[in-house]
């Protein structure tokens, strides 16, 4: 039996099996939220700034306003640390922020104050691990990912993604590949997606239609700082079929590499080492 975990609703604790919510809720009828997913590791939160600016900056295109000033950096932090204590996960977690408006109204909402809950999933390892065997991947071309700038923030309207990966299920694929309007790649299921050519990091720009992730901006500093190049620059199925790698990323595991891509094969090496060094900013 999975261990009883409590959720934070704007600071105040509840079991996860109790409802907390009306069928007014505006994240439940409208999709009116966006949300946060992050790992947490002995107390600390990992690149928890960059995770608190998208937040905010999502937020403030929303028109969402934090009329009880309980979205400032130390709140939410503080906040964060107190629930993985009380769910005894602060070792080693998952964080799942979700920001919503509580107005009422339809379409058009009376007010844009917000509220948050906030919960926690214990994990059993704390480093990122690779996986062993190499992620099988296709292009999705049923729905497409527009690009604009909801299409950078991570909000609760996720069909997309849900269609997407009912999809990689029933054609038996680990993930696939959003396009965009433009008929290029956006991003996967859940994480942004890097190629490398000849020691060349490759990976779509913001306005491409993928969510501006967290993971996918450490990546692109770690591989600055160790003189590589980084290009920000659209990729196509064929960009794929002439890489020398291809991996993903996301915020809670790191990094995936991609084994196959139709006939195409890849290997894994520079992927291996940048979970090393994602690993060493854990152990310091």
């Amino acid at each position: 039996m999975a261990a009883h975990l409590f959720v934070s609703y704007n600071g105040q604790y509840f079991p996860d099996s109790e409802f907390i919510f009306s069928s007014t809720n505006r994240a439940f009828r409208y999709g009116d939220g966006l949300f946060e997913t992050m790992k947490m590791v002995a107390g600390k939160v990992l690149f928890f700034k960059d995770h608190y600016q998208r937040l905010i900056s999502g937020m403030k295109y929303l028109k969402m306003h934090d009329d009880k000033q309980g979205f400032s950096e130390q709140s939410l932090l503080k906040e964060i640390i107190s629930l993985s204590e009380k769910n005894k996960t602060s070792k080693s977690c998952i964080v799942r922020l979700q920001v919503f408006r509580n107005s009422e109204g339809k379409y058009t909402p009376v007010k844009n104050d917000c509220s948050f809950i906030m919960e926690t999933e214990p994990l059993k390892n704390p480093y990122y691990i690779l996986n062993e065997k190499g992620l099988k991947i296709t292009l999705f071309d049923e729905e497409i990912k527009q690009a604009g700038h909801l299409s950078n923030i991570k909000t609760c309207n996720s069909l997309i993604y849900i269609l997407a990966g009912v999809y990689k299920l029933e054609n038996k694929y680990d993930d696939v590949l959003l396009l965009n309007n433009k008929g290029t790649i956006s991003e996967a299921v859940s994480s942004n997606i890097f190629i490398v050519k000849n020691n060349e990091f490759i990976t779509p720009p913001i306005n491409d239609a993928c969510i501006d992730g967290i993971m996918r901006k450490q990546i692109i500093s770690i591989i600055k700082s160790n003189k590589k190049k980084v290009i920000e620059s659209s990729l196509t199925a064929d960009h794929l079929l002439k890489a020398d790698e291809v991996f993903l990323t996301n915020a809670a595991t790191g990094i995936t590499w991609v084994g196959a891509f139709k006939t195409k094969r890849y290997f894994n090496n520079h992927s291996k080492q940048l979970v090393e060094i994602l690993n060493s900013f854990i152990n310091n």
